[in-house]
């Protein structure tokens, strides 16, 4: 009887104004509760395009619809839906949770860990974001040793290919391994491209982590040159100034870089690099 009263529902909203006030409630309900997917983005579109519907419930509309599209495996159009609905609540915790949802169930756990974060900066006891970070962390540790194994494999049949030295590279340094095999990976990967601001972030790291400030400084500052006001490379500069003895400059560089990229604090914490 619910599947046939919400597509009489449905029917009924067609039939009327779209800019009436029962055609909107018609469709938010069945955007929220309906029994079919497909039925439901429908209605969420429906939700999402009618200009007289306020910011907070076109954001809701489209994090459901984000949610749906997820479960249809529609990733890119699922975290755009996400993205769209932070631009109009940029403290709107379930967007980012959902987000990093989407990022987790594609192995993307730093990204994952990143929306969570931020999630628990709005609202710090919200327990989906609480667990969705502790399964986060497991399966990034968890991966790890599966992501150095694909990586070796893959340069054993392309070894000058700076973008999977690169990558190794940044895991062992995520995971604090064999540090000194990091260095050479990223050493490796910029004698082939030297202006990529991804691979002097991912050396800035190694030598963060095996407290060559100086060198990390000097990778963190040219990454910034390539790419400026990045997250990231804000926040290493950041911590390499703290280390050094550059106090102000290394909290400003912290406090640009949330700013720039929130949860980029707490990311950083979870790869076991934080101000001392």
């Amino acid at each position: 009887m619910r599947c046939a009263s919400l597509l009489v529902a449905l029917a009924l909203a067609a039939c009327v104004p779209a800019d009436t006030e029962q055609a909107r409630a018609v469709n938010w309900t069945a955007c929220q509760r309906g029994d079919f997917p497909q039925q439901r983005i429908v209605a969420c579109s429906a939700v999402i395009d009618n200009p007289s519907v306020d910011p907070a419930q076109r954001a809701e509309a489209l994090v459901e619809r984000g949610m749906l599209r997820a479960q249809e495996h529609q990733h890119a159009r699922a975290v755009a839906d996400f993205g769209r609905a932070m631009r109009i609540d940029v403290d709107f915790a379930r967007a980012y949770v959902e987000r990093a949802r989407v990022h987790q169930d594609r192995r993307a756990y730093d990204a994952a860990l990143m929306d969570y974060e931020a999630a628990l900066t709005i609202e710090p006891d919200r327990q989906d974001a609480l667990d969705g970070r502790a399964s986060a962390m497991f399966g990034r540790q968890n991966a790890f040793r599966d992501e150095i194994a694909d990586f070796t494999e893959a340069l054993e049949a392309d070894p000058r290919n700076p973008d999977l030295l690169n990558g190794r590279c940044w895991v062992r340094a995520v995971n604090n391994e064999a540090l000194d095999l990091a260095l050479a990976d990223c050493d490796a990967a910029l004698a082939i491209t030297p202006a990529s601001a991804e691979i002097l972030d991912s050396r800035g790291l190694v030598n963060l982590k095996r407290g060559e400030y100086q060198a990390a400084l000097a990778d963190y500052e040219a990454a910034l040159k390539i790419s400026p006001n990045d997250g990231h490379f804000l926040y290493g500069r950041g911590l390499a100034r703290l280390a050094l003895g550059m106090k102000a400059e290394g909290e400003a560089d912290l406090v640009a870089a949330e700013a720039a990229q929130p949860g980029v604090t707490a990311l950083y914490e979870s790869y076991g690099a934080s101000p001392s």
